[in-house]
């Protein structure tokens, strides 16, 4: 989730918005020449810092950057490479003691082809309500943080149309007893393991609430992007209320998620026009439906939060990645900090959970 410097909210409170943007926009650029002059060096840069980590478990400090350039340097397609010749194997024995209840009727193989092939799958059966409604339910309840363009600082709460969209922490996501249900379905991690081909670890879980804005925001990821968080990696994404076109739905390119044109790829938001010169419009897939609607993406894939028109839009997300290097993401604690309706499979899938609980060694 992006963030705003103190300075970048000084700017905010300071400048007309016209010179605000002036501003960002040449700053960007700035940013954006002296990326371009490490370029040439990024995926040997990578691969050797890959490679330490692999062997040690330390994760640098600049991981995350050496991703995103090595990423833009190839057009999308070293990073992953590099993960296939590193991660350990898929053992499908190793989640046996999860529970298979929640997503029983998804095939593995069926949604990692389709994954591998556009990019993204949606489940032809939804979640229950009672499921639906529990995670919801936390989420309504709070405490959430608000976020989005030019929004002062403000306490945590229940969230309201004040702010373009609401995050809560895992930790108090994890009050909803069927996230942790969702956590530990072995069709979840087996479709992991299958499309990344290698043993999976969950590296985010996320809860939002997203509110009808007077235009897309930039925080609130309403613009095109694409996710380069891990080297590799698989979201599952649950609606928790209807989503039509007029309720922020998911828009996903498809086939985007393999070799991209590095014009994009410099890592700003792009407009639906930068994106349409290279990938056709009515090609775009916009997914909508109604709550308990669950779909599985490669957000390395060009995609957006559609703006909310009306009303609002409630989500639920679990990212499963091939690693832990990349971007900084602090876990909830250590595994004596599970809830005891987790702490069995914690202790039976270590590198699974760690990136919500950390083991006591090191796990690459």
């Amino acid at each position: 989730m992006t963030t705003r410097s103190p300075q970048r909210r000084m700017a905010e409170a300071l400048l007309p918005d016209p010179v605000l943007q002036r501003v960002l926009r040449l700053a960007a650029r700035r940013q954006v020449r002296r990326w371009e002059g490490q370029l040439d060096a990024a995926p040997d840069l990578f691969a050797a810092a890959y490679e330490r980590y692999w062997a040690t478990g330390e994760i640098p400090a600049d991981a995350g950057e050496l991703l995103f350039l090595a990423t833009w340097s190839s057009s999308g397609v070293s990073p992953r490479g590099e993960m296939r010749r590193q991660a350990p194997p898929y053992d499908p024995d190793s989640f046996a003691t999860f529970t298979d209840d929640l997503l029983h009727g998804l095939d593995p193989e069926t949604v990692a082809a389709a994954v591998e092939d556009r990019g993204f799958y949606i489940s032809p059966t939804r979640l229950p309500d009672a499921v639906v409604d529990d995670i919801r339910t936390v989420l309504d309840e709070g405490p959430a943080e608000p976020r989005g363009d030019r929004i002062d600082d403000a306490s945590p709460g229940a969230p309201r149309p004040t702010a373009p969209t609401w995050w809560m922490s895992p930790s108090d996501a994890l009050r909803a007893t069927s996230a942790k249900r969702l956590l530990q379905e072995r069709r979840l991690a087996q479709i992991a393991g299958t499309y990344l081909g290698h043993d999976p670890t969950i590296m985010s879980m996320a809860l939002w609430r997203s509110f009808a804005w007077p235009s897309a925001d930039n925080l609130s990821a309403q613009q095109f992007h694409y996710d380069i968080d891990r080297p590799a990696f698989i979201k599952m994404f649950v609606y928790l209320t209807d989503v039509d076109a007029t309720t922020g739905p998911h828009t996903y390119v498809p086939r985007s998620h393999r070799e991209k044109p590095k014009e994009l790829l410099h890592g700003g938001r792009l407009t639906d026009d930068e994106v349409a010169r290279h990938y056709p419009r009515e090609q775009w897939e916009v997914i909508t439906g109604t709550k308990g609607t669950v779909f599985f993406a490669d957000t390395q894939g060009f995609h957006k939060g559609g703006l909310v028109q009306t009303g609002s839009r409630a989500m639920f997300q679990i990212n499963v990645a091939s690693d832990r290097f990349g971007i900084h993401e602090p876990p909830i604690g250590p595994v004596a900090a599970s809830p005891p309706d987790l702490t069995e499979n914690v202790l039976a899938a270590p590198r699974y959970f760690q990136g919500l609980f950390t083991p006591a060694d090191s796990i690459p």
